[in-house]
């Protein structure tokens, strides 16, 4: 037998025999990579969350934030009737001299209506007639804090008044023909109500649509000559005649 013929066999023996081992080591390296793969794919930690934004704090309310104040307002007369076209206002003081910080709708013909309006400090609230036809005889004082008004707040309106006089300057004549200046002064309130008129030839003066109640009242025509009275009560839907006023020469002090 030629050896290289052996020599074959023998080669081709351990060929094969190499070759079934590289073929069980190639499987078990291919079964050991897939083996590592899996638990190096699987960790045993669990995944932290990325981390989150805190949520934006709420907005604090400007310190410029206020009270807003709402009423139901019904206006009647003296007999409890309602009263149709009055104004609920909102006021600093409950006099004729400062504009309404608010206005309601005129009240229907059940008397009713309702206003609005900041609360930001103490509010005299009450009713108003545009035509001067009346007054009211009472009003609200609502403070900062107070809540808002269930039930009507009721303001009884009264008929305006009407002032007379006769005029006699200091010298004992009529002051005829003059511009005559009224300011009505609230016992508690102090001034409330300024009204003008013209006297006639004889000094004759009338005051029409004035608020009725009890003033002391200031009196200055345009010549200067003035007179301060005692408290005068003035009474709704009457003429109040107050008789021959004479007056006093002009003082230093302004009216």
């Amino acid at each position: 037998m030629s050896p290289f013929c052996f020599s074959f066999q023998t080669d081709t023996r351990h060929k094969r025999h190499f070759h079934r081992a590289g073929t069980l080591l190639l499987f078990i390296g291919l079964a050991g990579l897939l083996f590592v793969g899996m638990f190096s794919g699987c960790s045993c930690r669990e995944k932290e969350d990325p981390p989150r934004t805190p949520p934006a704090a709420p907005p604090q309310e400007s310190k410029e934030t206020y009270l807003v104040f709402y009423a139901p307002v019904k206006t009647v007369d003296r007999a409890g009737n309602p009263l149709r076209g009055m104004l609920p206002i909102a006021t600093r003081s409950p006099n004729a001299f400062d504009k309404p910080l608010a206005q309601g709708k005129p009240t229907d013909a059940d008397g009713l209506s309702s206003i609005r309006f900041a609360l930001t400090e103490k509010i005299a609230l009450r009713a108003w007639d545009p035509q001067l036809f009346f007054f009211p005889n009472n009003f609200f004082d609502v403070l900062p804090g107070s809540g808002n008004a269930k039930d009507p707040l009721v303001v009884v309106m009264v008929e305006a008044g009407t002032l007379e006089a006769v005029l006699i300057l200091p010298d004992g004549t009529p002051a005829a023909g003059e511009n005559v200046g009224l300011m009505m002064f609230h016992p508690v309130h102090g001034p409330w109500w300024p009204a003008e008129a013209e006297s006639n030839e004889k000094g004759e003066v009338v005051f029409p649509n004035l608020p009725p109640g009890s003033f002391i009242l200031r009196l200055k025509v345009e010549s200067g000559a003035t007179l301060e009275t005692p408290e005068q009560y003035i009474a709704p839907g009457e003429n109040t005649h107050m008789g021959v006023l004479y007056l006093k020469a002009p003082q230093s002090s302004s009216f």
